[in-house]
C-alpha cells in the first residue's frame, strides 16, 4: 500500500504531537510512502524504514503497519523532535518533500511554542539548519536579569536561541523567498542577517560567523544564508532566531526592537501563520492575556488608518453601513433615533479616562540583545542598531 504525504502526516499526528511535517517528509524520503518497503538488505522496513537490528523492540509486523510504525518512529525520534537516526535527515534528502507537506504556508499552525525557560534543553530539528540542537534560551518572558523590558514584562527575550555548533550552515527553507539585508551590531547581534520575506515577515539571524548572501540580494529556497558562530554579545556559539513584522519606514525594513512575535512555528516548520490575512503582525500575547485585546484594537486602528489614506471611501462606506444597520436595529425594536442618541451619550460618559503611563527608566543598553549577558558587559554595550 502506498500513502500520500498528507496521509503520513496525519498518521504522525495521531501518534502524538511534535514536528509531524518533518516526520512525514522523512517517511517519503525513506520509503516513497510505501508501507511494505524493504531496505538495507532486508533489515529496514515500512514507511520510516525502521532498522530492526538497531531497534529490537520493534517487530517487522509493526514496522509494516502504518499506525504501529508511526508510534514506533515517534518513540525513536523522541516525540518527533530528534530525526538524527534517519540517513535521509542527515544528508538532507528529506528537504525536497517539505514543500509538499500538508504544513503549507497557508494552513500551518504552531505545533510547539519555544517560549519561556521550561524549553531550555529541548532538542529540536529545523529546516533552517542540519542536525539536532538544544534550545539555550526560549522566547518571551524570562527571569534572567540581563534581558531588557518588553511587551509589558520586566525581562523579555525577543527570539529563540539554539545552541548550534560554530560553522553550522543556515539554509532558506522550501517555499520561502525574499531579500537579504546585512546587519553588523558588535554590541548585540554581532554579524547578523535580516531576511525580508515575501510572506510579510522579517527574520533576524544573529551571532553569525559570516554571511553567504550580500546586502540586497534576492533570496530563493535552498540558498545557503550564512554560518553560525558567537559574534557580538554572546558567551558561546548559537543562533539567535528572531521574527518581526516588515516595516518599510525603518532602515532595515523590519519593525524596530520590541515588535517581535513568537518565532517558534517559522523556526520549526520553515513556514508559519504568524500574520493575519491582512498582513498585520500576529498578536504576541496568549489568548487568555487581557493585554491581547489592546494589541488587536491597536492593530485594527492602524489598519483602518492605512485604508483611509489609501481610499477614504472604503472606511466611510463601512461606517455608513454600520451606522445604518444600528439605526435599523433600533427601529425594529421600536426605539427612535433619540433613544439611540441618548444611549450613545451614556456610553461616552461612562468611558474611563485614560491614565498617563509612567515611562520606564531608560536603560544604558536599551534594544541590545543580551542573550546570556555577562555582568561586566552591561555598561559597555552600545544601543541596538536596528
Amino acid at each position: 500500500m502506498q500513502l500520500t504525504q498528507q496521509q503520513i502526516e496525519e498518521l504522525a499526528a495521531q501518534a502524538g504531537p511534535g514536528d509531524t511535517a518533518t516526520a512525514a517528509a522523512i517517511a517519503m524520503a525513506e520509503s516513497g510512502g510505501r508501507t511494505d518497503a524493504v531496505g538495507d538488505q532486508g533489515t529496514s522496513f515500512g514507511l520510516w524504514q525502521i532498522h530492526l537490528p538497531a531497534h529490537p523492540d520493534v517487530s517487522q509486523g509493526c514496522a509494516e503497519d502504518p499506525q504501529c510504525a508511526a508510534r514506533a518512529a515517534r518513540a525513536i525520534s523522541n516525540g518527533w523532535s530528534n530525526f538524527h537516526p534517519w540517513t535521509t535527515f542527515q544528508n538532507g534528502a528529506y528537504r525536497q518533500y517539505l514543500g509538499g507537506s500538508v504544513a503549507t504556508l497557508a494552513n500551518v499552525q504552531v505545533r510547539q511554542s519555544l517560549a519561556g525557560q521550561s524549553v531550555v534543553g529541548t532538542r529540536i530539528t529545523s529546516p533552517w539548519f542540519p542536525g539536532t540542537w538544544e534550545v539555550t534560551q526560549g522566547y518571551g518572558t524570562t527571569d534572567y536579569s540581563g534581558e531588557p523590558e518588553g511587551h509589558g514584562h520586566t525581562h523579555w527575550h525577543a527570539g529563540v536561541d539554539v545552541g548550534c555548533d560554530s560553522g553550522t550552515v543556515l539554509t532558506l527553507p522550501a517555499g520561502l523567498g525574499g531579500t537579504a539585508r546585512a546587519l553588523d551590531n558588535p554590541g548585540g547581534y554581532g554579524t547578523a542577517l535580516v531576511l525580508l520575506l515575501d510572506n510579510g515577515q522579517g527574520v533576524l539571524l544573529g551571532h553569525l560567523r559570516q554571511r553567504f548572501v550580500s546586502d540586497g540580494e534576492q533570496l530563493r529556497s535552498g540558498m545557503q544564508l550564512g554560518a553560525t558562530d558567537s559574534t557580538g554579545n554572546s558567551t558561546g556559539p548559537h543562533l539567535h532566531f528572531e521574527v518581526r513584522p516588515l516595516d518599510s519606514k525603518t532602515p532595515l525594513g523590519i519593525g524596530r526592537y520590541g515588535t517581535d512575535v513568537d518565532p517558534s512555528s517559522l523556526l520549526l516548520g520553515g513556514t508559519a501563520d504568524l500574520l493575519s490575512a491582512s498582513g498585520e503582525a500576529a498578536n504576541p500575547y496568549g489568548p487568555l492575556d487581557p493585554r491581547g485585546v489592546g494589541w488587536d484594537m491597536v492593530q485594527a486602528m492602524n489598519a483602518a488608518g492605512v485604508k483611509f489614506v489609501q481610499g477614504g471611501q472604503v472606511v466611510l462606506g463601512a461606517g455608513m453601513l454600520m451606522g445604518g444597520l444600528l439605526i435599523v436595529g433600533y427601529g425594529i425594536r421600536g426605539k427612535s433615533t433619540a433613544v439611540l442618541q441618548a444611549d450613545v451619550g451614556r456610553l461616552v460618559r461612562r468611558a474611563p479616562r485614560a491614565r498617563p503611563q509612567r515611562k520606564p527608566a531608560p536603560s544604558p543598553v536599551t534594544g541590545a540583545e543580551r542573550t546570556r549577558l555577562r555582568s561586566n558587559l552591561q555598561r559597555s554595550l552600545p544601543p541596538e542598531t536596528p
